[in-house]
């Protein structure tokens, strides 16, 4: 059951943990990472709690919706390609936070798949230094 998490346990710390991690060493990561985490990370996530923006299928799975666009979706590699990703993504869409946009990192084609598995395109390419 898809939920909005209004106070973060340590279970969701960790998963939280565990994505900044795999999003660092992709390429793309730490660059995004530095413009989304303007605030020390546990801070962000609490930020992103109390403003409504995050929401969790299970322990295993967890998504940001900030301005109508998904800026974070994360599983659990042990429980992925189980549909939690498209479901997250599919709730976002239809649900309270009526996303219409997402990002994803340059070269992440699973998570461009997922997104364009449910008809969005992708249609910004961001370059620089890293």
């Amino acid at each position: 059951m898809i939920e909005r998490v209004r106070e973060v346990e340590p279970g969701l710390a960790s998963l939280w943990h565990d994505a900044l991690i795999e999003v660092a060493a992709r390429r793309g990561g730490r660059r995004y990472l530095d413009e989304l985490l303007d605030d020390e990370p546990d801070a962000k996530l609490l930020a992103f709690a109390a403003a409504g923006a995050l929401w969790r299928d299970g322990a295993s799975s967890f998504m940001v919706v900030s301005h109508r666009v998904i800026v974070a979706l994360y599983v659990e590699p042990g429980h992925r390609r189980q549909g939690r990703g498209r479901a997250l993504v599919d709730f976002a869409r239809s649900g309270e936070p009526r996303a219409r946009d997402a990002l994803a990192l340059p070269g992440d084609r699973a998570t461009k798949s997922l997104y364009e598995s449910v008809g969005w395109k992708a249609r910004l390419l961001t370059l620089g230094d890293e």
